[in-house]
């Protein structure tokens, strides 16, 4: 995985602590294999007394660059925010992944993972962003891979790999749901209730007498929940708007 000449200005990084000063951390650049610098300014947003509160060393960590003059490079830890620090985190595993299947694509080839970036694998990056948009893209339209110059035994290979390894794992969330409503219409406030549910893209099933059950499926556990918990109480406020009474509660798997 590891990149060529420098990191850009700005860019995110993947860092491992190396070394811990007073006043500085020392880093390795993941990707690039280089060295850099977190001065105990950019470690946090507040006041640091102590440098070793927020690094250790062994950590892996999200910097961005904040400067770069010849070999020097200058990181910050407090100009990350958690979002940021989460996706690249999540891009890098997915990478690292990638690399394995890459790895693994060799072995049945007879090849090492160098002569397998040499063949293909530095073209699946630069092409298309990184080895796991490669895979992707493999599953989805191998074609494409052809078009940048993969040869079709290569393609047939990747193709065949991906399918094996980047199966994404479907998520069910569900949901035990009340709604109530006291007003002469209110047969029509819970259905319209219900029905911005099914708009969310959830499934809703009577069970009996106010009580429904919602249920939902995707690729991201966390945020089929949020959507969940968003639907519910979306309709639970609808009703209870109109003078009616509701609740809702996960079903814990």
């Amino acid at each position: 995985m590891i990149k060529a000449e420098f990191p850009k200005f700005g860019e995110l990084v993947i860092c491992e602590i190396t070394k811990i000063n007073p006043n500085s951390a020392y880093a390795r650049l993941i990707e690039y294999d280089k060295t850099g610098m977190i001065h105990v300014s950019e470690v946090a947003k507040r006041w640091v007394r102590d440098i070793r509160e927020f690094v250790r060393e062994g950590q892996l960590a999200v910097c961005k660059v904040i400067r770069i003059d010849q070999s020097y490079i200058s990181l910050s830890l407090k100009r990350v925010d958690k979002d940021q620090s989460d996706r690249k985190l999540q891009e890098y595993k997915r990478e690292r992944s990638s690399e394995k299947v890459l790895e693994q694509l060799g072995k049945q080839s007879g090849k090492n993972l160098e002569q397998m970036y040499t063949e293909v694998g530095y073209v699946m990056r630069e092409e298309f962003g990184s080895l796991f948009k490669a895979f992707d893209i493999a599953l989805k339209n191998p074609e494409l891979l052809e078009a940048k110059g993969i040869s079709k035994k290569w393609v047939d290979a990747i193709v065949e790999i991906a399918k094996k390894s980047f199966v994404k794992k479907t998520y069910e969330v569900k949901a035990d749901l009340k709604l109530v409503s006291y007003v002469p219409d209110g047969i029509d406030v819970i259905r319209s209730s219900l029905s911005g549910i099914g708009r969310s893209g959830f499934d809703v099933k009577y069970i009996a007498a106010a009580k429904y059950q919602v249920a939902g499926k995707g690729d991201n556990a966390k945020e089929l929940k949020t959507r969940m918990e968003n639907a519910c109480n979306e309709a639970v406020g609808a009703v209870e708007k109109s003078g009616g009474e509701g609740g809702y509660s996960l079903v814990e798997k």
